[in-house]
């Protein structure tokens, strides 16, 4: 698999349209560092060379962040079938990022940040609860796999605690990180830190920078969390979502990402944690909008699916309703985008090709079994290969 050619910052375009591309070593290590999703995960163990496929929407998506890379910031909100890909066009996304030097946040699994698995307690000076494992891997993540474009921006405002200072104005976000992690262990102090060098990126020019969160949904409802009066803590309750909410999903106005943009999905494996009917709400506001290029039939059929382990069905008058969580969907004035379109016949036989030289099967597949198969998968890419490594061949 040497021969495969890599995904750099020029690779994905309409002339590498159904082609298959290595992620490259810097890539990997992102990957490493930040975390994948667990099907992803999974794949790429039993992939010789972890490898992508080029699909049309992935040359849209780079579009879209190439006209970032110019102006204000866009939130996007990637919609579609279980399997379609949504997490790989993601990937897809940062893997083009990094390669042309932007600085990258990516949360693979934000599920983490909502269900109970990492220790918290509550802050009475930021009124809310910190989560001081998950600022730490934030934190020495970011610094890893930015180190050289953090050079390049520096905070505007010293960082005061205690009274005392703790970095001067012009210091360099990879001196902030650096020096966090090396001399201070307070979970107050680092949580401080998390949200200077956030809203410092939100704010620069200097750098585009790319926010990527999967499992978006679990920020706009209620967590596994639970107060001292065993009552469910909702997602902005906590450190870590909250600063995520303020600064790149949902900011205040005329406080967005200056350069850059924000990239989410809606993941739909997860059964205890579907789409809120807050999120379902004000997605259905965006898709009602004129100028949208997803009408809301089309949300809706993906999210009622009948085969969707989420499913979930439309709000009504009397759902349930939490104010802020519906407030801070609507704030994040999501543009709905539809990645769940089905394989090309060219993109499937690549896709083949490539499992073939995987040795991912024995036999090699005559026409009718291909159509067979992509016709069984309703072209779904991930049923697909997986209809293929579990056949008798």
């Amino acid at each position: 698999m040497s021969d495969l050619l890599e995904l750099d910052a020029s690779a994905i375009s309409k002339s590498t349209l159904a082609t298959p591309l290595a992620w490259t070593k810097m890539q990997l290590e992102a990957q490493s560092r930040f975390g994948l999703p667990q099907e992803i995960k999974r794949s790429q163990t039993i992939q010789p060379r972890p490898r992508t496929i080029i699909r049309s929407k992935s040359v849209s998506l780079i579009d879209s962040l190439e006209s970032a890379n110019k102006s204000a910031s866009q939130r996007q909100l990637l919609i579609g079938e279980l399997g379609c890909g949504k997490s790989t066009y993601i990937l897809q996304s940062i893997a083009h990022a990094l390669s042309a030097g932007w600085i990258v946040l990516y949360i693979p699994r934000a599920i983490s940040l909502v269900d109970s698995s990492s220790p918290y307690a509550y802050n009475a000076a930021l009124q809310t609860y910190l989560q001081p494992a998950i600022v730490d891997h934030l934190l020495s993540a970011m610094l890893d796999v930015n180190r050289k474009a953090l050079k390049q921006v520096k905070i505007n405002e010293a960082l005061r605690v205690d009274n005392k200072e703790v970095f001067a104005s012009g210091t360099t976000l990879d001196a902030v990180l650096d020096r966090t992690l090396k001399e201070h262990n307070s979970a107050f102090t680092r949580q401080l830190v998390l949200e200077l060098v956030w809203s410092t990126l939100a704010k620069q020019s200097e750098v585009p920078v790319l926010v990527a969160v999967d499992d978006a949904q679990v920020l706009f409802g209620p967590t596994l969390y639970r107060n001292p009066d065993f009552v469910p803590l909702q997602a902005y309750e906590l450190a870590v979502p909250r600063s995520l909410l303020n600064i790149f999903i949902s900011p205040r106005e005329n406080a967005h990402l200056k350069r850059g943009a924000v990239l989410a999905t809606i993941s739909m494996t997860h059964a205890n944690f579907p789409a809120p009917a807050e999120l379902l709400i004000a997605m259905r506001e965006s898709a009602s909008a004129e100028k949208s290029s997803v009408p809301w039939n089309r949300v809706k059929k993906i999210f009622a699916s009948p085969t969707c382990p989420t499913r979930v069905s439309e709000p009504h008058a009397y759902t349930e309703i939490e104010s802020q969580n519906l407030t801070n969907a609507r704030n994040a004035q999501f543009q709905l985008v539809d990645v769940g379109e089905k394989l090309s016949r060219p993109e499937a036989a690549s896709l083949l090709h490539l499992m073939s030289r995987e040795n991912a099967f024995w036999a090699i597949p005559d026409d009718e079994l291909f159509i067979e198969k992509l016709v069984e998968s309703s072209g779904n890419i991930r049923s697909f290969e997986q209809n293929w490594r579990k056949s008798l061949m």
